[in-house]
């Protein structure tokens, strides 16, 4: 299924690596201009791959650097996907403040700032796609996931919000939660673990895999979803016990 054929730019955060960097790379396949945020650039080059530096542990300069990015050049994205994750591992009795602070500010905060910024725009031009990446540990946290998962679940609380308050202004807020995932950010997660057995597809996915979800809910006949949730995670929410 093509691209919606009102998508031109996009931003994508933390989109330099790993999921966000696999939807970036299927939206320049599609011909579109892609801007995406992170603290280093990407080894990805293309004429329409713009970096946007900022850090989303930083509230609120991180969101402030990419709105003035575009406000400077007075453009405005078609969609947003609020990709860019924080994880740090720990018990909560040795979450330390300034970790929690990090996970809720990159997972959760600066995306409700950029989508408040995103979505007054799109209502604007009465047309706009809004995507978060979540985690199945917005649902079923394992030990050292509290904060984490709360930040994801506190996203993903806002998004159904969104899509409510935004359904008639031609804008839509859907949600893709992702499961076991080879990236970067999480190879020291998953060593070790067995996935045949926890897994019942008995694998990691993809960031490919789960950039076509991203992408399904920016298509031509997508209008009709908003508050939508896909689940990319090879049947794991099904075998948790």
């Amino acid at each position: 299924m093509g691209l919606h054929r009102r998508i031109r730019r996009a931003l994508v955060t933390g989109g330099s690596r790993g999921i966000g960097l696999a939807v970036s790379r299927r939206l320049l396949d599609a011909g579109v201009e892609v801007h995406y945020c992170s603290r280093t650039p990407s080894s990805h080059k293309h004429e329409r791959f713009i970096h946007v530096r900022a850090d989303l542990a930083c509230v609120p300069g991180g969101a402030e650097s990419i709105i003035r990015h575009f406000s400077q050049q007075g453009l405005a994205p078609d969609v947003l996907v609020c990709n860019a994750g924080g994880f740090h591992a720990a018990l909560i009795p040795r979450q330390d403040d300034r970790f929690v602070q990090e996970q809720m500010n990159v997972n959760f905060i600066s995306h409700l700032c950029l989508v408040r910024w995103a979505a007054g725009l799109m209502m604007m031009q009465r047309f706009g796609r809004i995507v978060g990446v979540s985690s199945t540990a917005a649902h079923f946290p394992a030990a050292g996931q509290s904060v984490y998962g709360a930040a994801k679940a506190g996203l993903e609380t806002f998004l159904k919000a969104c899509a409510l308050e935004f359904a008639g202004k031609g804008v839509t807020c859907n949600r893709v939660v992702p499961g076991y995932i080879h990236t970067r950010f999480s190879e020291d997660y998953l060593a070790g673990r067995n996935l045949k057995k926890t897994v019942p597809v008995g694998r990691a996915g993809s960031p490919e895999e789960v950039a076509e979800a991203v992408c399904f809910f920016l298509g031509e006949n997508s209008s009709y979803l908003t508050g939508a949730q896909i689940t990319v995670d090879g049947g794991l929410a099904l075998a948790v016990k």
